[in-house]
């Protein structure tokens, strides 16, 4: 199965502001990023998906980096009408690496602070 960057649908564009022109931040980013994903060379490798709530409401917009064997990302507090480039950016680097380990230095720089948790991928085949 491909990796995944999942989109939260729900997420405002800000604490403070749910909707701009009766669309919310995370529908935004996701129109952002399909635009972006059309032409990205790694699409075979990423699949876009989303979910109603990632529950980080107080730092919308959110997103999660999942991958088989790797660990999971989350990032929040992200604008979504300038990140979409930058999150195909932080796709790459997760794709490029094995493991799923993407150093915070190694991402654009917008998007180093903005990293909430990189939770350990689960243990498969252990009983």
């Amino acid at each position: 199965m491909p990796d995944q960057l999942i989109v939260c649908k729900g997420c405002g564009f800000a604490a403070d502001e749910e909707k701009r022109d009766g669309e919310t931040g995370g529908a935004h980013l996701l129109k952002q990023l399909e635009a972006k994903y059309a032409d990205w060379p790694h699409k075979d490798e990423l699949t876009i998906k989303t979910t109603g709530c990632l529950c980080i409401c107080d730092q919308p917009c959110a997103i999660a980096f999942v991958g088989t064997g790797k660990p999971t990302y989350l990032f929040a507090d992200l604008d979504p009408t300038t990140s979409a480039a930058d999150l195909l950016t932080a796709a790459d680097l997760y794709l490029d690496s094995n493991d799923g380990m993407v150093s915070a230095y190694w991402l654009p720089s917008e998007l180093q602070s903005r990293r909430i948790a990189r939770i350990p991928p689960a243990p498969f085949g252990q009983g």
